[in-house]
């Protein structure tokens, strides 16, 4: 039964060290190499006005107007 529990307490140190240091380490490397931070001036806007998101105001004006895109 001890052998069991040591088993457990080594498998319980490995997962506790993956997700507390192995994990973030991997993240903070990655932006290192790529030299590129995510952006704090994102709004969703832009993305509407890169066209990447229809706006929704004009899909409901076009519906009420009886157009369809």
């Amino acid at each position: 039964m001890e052998f069991i529990n040591r088993i457990q307490e080594i498998v319980s140190m490995g997962l506790a060290f993956v997700v507390y240091l192995a994990i973030p380490a991997f993240i903070i490397i990655r932006a290192i190499r790529k030299k590129k931070l995510p952006n704090n001036q994102y709004t969703p806007l832009d993305d509407i006005l890169d066209g990447k998101v229809r706006d929704p105001e004009e899909e409901n004006d076009g519906v009420k107007n009886g157009l369809k895109k």
